[in-house]
């Protein structure tokens, strides 16, 4: 059996959902690519919420759109200055907006571009999918169900990163005789207490903090260490 092995350390950011991030989300990080001197950032989507801006219910307690979107670009602009080149891939929250216009009956014409929206800076890209050393790195909204990372990666017969399943993260083996391939479910990086979630609130498995690493074709997922008030032990422990 044999794992392709490739040249890349990447750096997986899971999913932020600024303005609910973590608020020790970039830190995290950060201590990750020094820790494992990542050469690549992929950012697995919905780094952005989007809430006041989505076809469902939203808190009336809560932010306007407008104020929503302002706190989701102060939060974003941190992230951008932090890892100044990044690809993201295409995902169900960041993409809330777009859905909006078109349930709205407005042409694509009327619609902002995405890195406009998003503001992003010259070094970041938005994408369906990314393949690095022959691992697809997408959302995961495609498949659901606790297997997600799983399924999709022996629907796409290579190694397969996603996030999107909040509670969900792990690494998953599947081989034959002639090789092996993983999935991956990089996590999340949310402040579970923050009233967008408070629909999860019942939810019998909570969201898993953490990021993940493929370091030369080789997954890792690091998990966010927290103390008893919530916040971040300060050491990546790995």
């Amino acid at each position: 059996m044999k794992l392709n092995v490739g040249k890349e350390r990447v750096l997986v950011i899971p999913d932020l959902q600024c303005p609910f991030e973590h608020k020790q989300a970039i830190p995290f990080l950060l201590a990750i690519k020094n820790r494992f001197k990542t050469s690549r950032v992929v950012c697995i989507g919905d780094s952005m919420d989007a809430h006041a801006m989505s076809r469902w219910a939203h808190d009336p307690d809560g932010m306007s759109a407008g104020d929503e979107y302002m706190a989701s670009l102060r939060s974003l602009r941190k992230l951008y200055k932090a890892f100044p080149n990044a690809q993201e891939v295409v995902s169900n929250h960041n993409d809330r907006i777009a859905k909006r216009v078109f349930g709205a009956g407005l042409p694509a014409a009327f619609m902002k571009r995405y890195e406009e929206i998003m503001e992003y800076p010259p070094g970041w890209s938005i994408n369906r999918y990314i393949e690095i050393d022959g691992v697809i790195y997408e959302h995961g909204h495609s498949q659901g169900g606790v297997h997600a990372a799983y399924n999709l990666a022996a629907h796409n017969g290579k190694s397969t990163v996603i996030g999107h399943h909040h509670s969900h993260a792990g690494i998953y083996y599947i081989a034959n005789r002639q090789r092996m391939i993983f999935g991956m479910n990089a996590g999340c990086l949310i402040n579970i207490d923050a009233y967008a979630f408070a629909y999860a609130s019942e939810a019998k498995f909570k969201p898993t903090l953490g990021a993940g690493v493929v370091l030369q074709g080789v997954p890792y997922f690091i998990p966010m260490l927290l103390d008893s008030k919530g916040q971040w032990i300060g050491e990546i422990v790995a």
